[in-house]
């Protein structure tokens, strides 16, 4: 039996398709390969995948909406996740001192300011993460 290939195919509409040929450099090819690789796409469905959102975000600005790019989508989903993982940070050494503090009967002082002070902070990142973000209007 045939193995089927890992790379995915982007996902059908209902209109039929037309074969368009475009021309890339070696270099351009081996970059547009590596690049459908690290999305699990074929290089051909990759290129399709990117002219039509290329296109769709043109229009887009043509008409005076506000687009983000992927790059852009992609910075922002970096710094959630980042945040995020920040936040579990705290959530952990939070949990930590609970557990002192209930088998002990006694709150670790340094920890606990501690703990706080980098929630503070953590805190006062997100504010301004989400401030800058909601005054660029491109949600």
């Amino acid at each position: 039996m045939p193995q089927k290939s890992r790379a995915r195919y982007r996902a059908h509409s209902e209109e039929k398709r037309d074969r368009k040929k475009v021309a890339f450099s070696p270099t351009e090819w081996a970059l547009v390969e590596a690049a459908a690789a690290t999305v699990g796409l074929r290089p051909g469905a990759f290129v399709g995948q990117a002219a039509v959102g290329a296109a769709r975000a043109f229009a887009k600005r043509r008409e005076g909406s506000e687009v983000r790019t992927s790059g852009e989508v992609q910075a922002l989903t970096d710094e959630v996740r980042e945040l995020r993982r920040l936040l579990g940070n705290v959530s952990g050494n939070v949990n930590d001192i609970a557990k002192h503090a209930n088998s002990t009967h006694e709150v670790p002082e340094l920890q606990a300011a501690a703990v706080l002070a980098h929630l503070r902070r953590n805190n006062d990142r997100i504010d301004a993460w989400l401030m800058k973000v909601l005054r660029s209007e491109t949600l």
